[in-house]
């Protein structure tokens, strides 16, 4: 994997300089009010030539918020986008528009549909099999975003779970909790603000070096950090074990029967 084809999010300003002595030269930047479950920016602290991430699913409301940064983007490289209203708004303009909506991008026909409509490129989902993610990029108009590694977004709600929970509970104000499936033993962490929660697997998953893909085909590596320090991420880049195989071995259940079904053979 080529660290120049890396794409990472950034936790703090002063993890920059760290990342691009090691080559690292392509950062991503959720911001306020537009974004959920990561650190967010204004969208006048973002560095020139950064891509930005806008993965809420905006109301009208949050239309018009990006409305209004529209004659501050010319200076970016592009946005990671999920919610369809961004696409309508600059698919006719230079910006690199990157469709990233995780439990859609999971056949190549759906993502070559975007490619073909204005978008530079699509983050493929991480809910699907090492079989099925190398024929999405062997069958791809263009090269596309590997999610290589980071915690796997389960969901996110516009309910305020995390302080509905606290109130019912009587605990203090706290933002993220880390929380325990019985049936399945699964951890998660939820981090909620002003605009609900996102609901994140507890554990990163890994990709780097277990696909076989062609470089050439590949856009961009996207690592998702939540909570490492940029030392930790490099190690990681280089080879070091960390984190789990995600999907890439077993297919996702997506029928209640098929769960049950599972738990029998299990």
């Amino acid at each position: 994997m080529q660290t120049s084809k890396v794409l990472i999010n950034i936790n703090n300003l002063s993890e920059l300089d760290e990342y691009k002595k090691v080559g690292i030269a392509n950062f991503l930047f959720p911001i306020k009010n537009l974004s959920v479950g990561y650190t967010s920016y204004d969208i006048d602290e973002v560095p020139d030539q950064s891509y930005l991430l806008i993965n809420r699913v905006l109301d009208t409301e949050g239309i018009n918020t990006f409305k209004s940064l529209i004659p501050k983007l010319n200076r970016f490289k592009g946005i990671v986008f999920e919610d369809l209203g961004i696409f309508n708004m600059l698919k006719d303009s230079d910006l690199e528009l990157i469709w990233n909506q995780a439990h859609f991008a999971v056949n190549y026909n759906s993502i070559n549909y975007y490619l073909e409509h204005g978008c530079e490129s699509a983050v493929i989902s991480n809910e699907i099999t090492k079989e099925e993610i190398e024929e999405i990029i062997d069958k791809a108009n263009k090269p596309v975003v590997l999610n290589i590694f980071g915690k796997n977004m389960i969901m996110y709600s516009r309910r305020s779970l995390v302080s509905n929970f606290n109130k019912h509970a009587g605990i203090g104000d706290v933002n993220n909790v880390d929380i325990k499936d019985k049936t399945d033993k699964a951890y998660f962490t939820l981090k909620e603000d002003a605009y609900g929660t996102a609901v994140f697997n507890k554990e990163y998953f890994n990709y780097i070096n277990k696909l076989d893909i062609n470089d050439n085909k590949i856009k961009y590596y996207l690592i998702t950090n939540l909570d490492l320090e940029p030392n930790k991420i490099i190690n990681i880049i280089n080879g070091e074990q960390y984190g789990n195989d995600g999907f890439l071995y077993k297919k996702t259940t997506y029928k209640m029967s098929e769960y049950d079904d599972r738990k029998k053979v299990e």
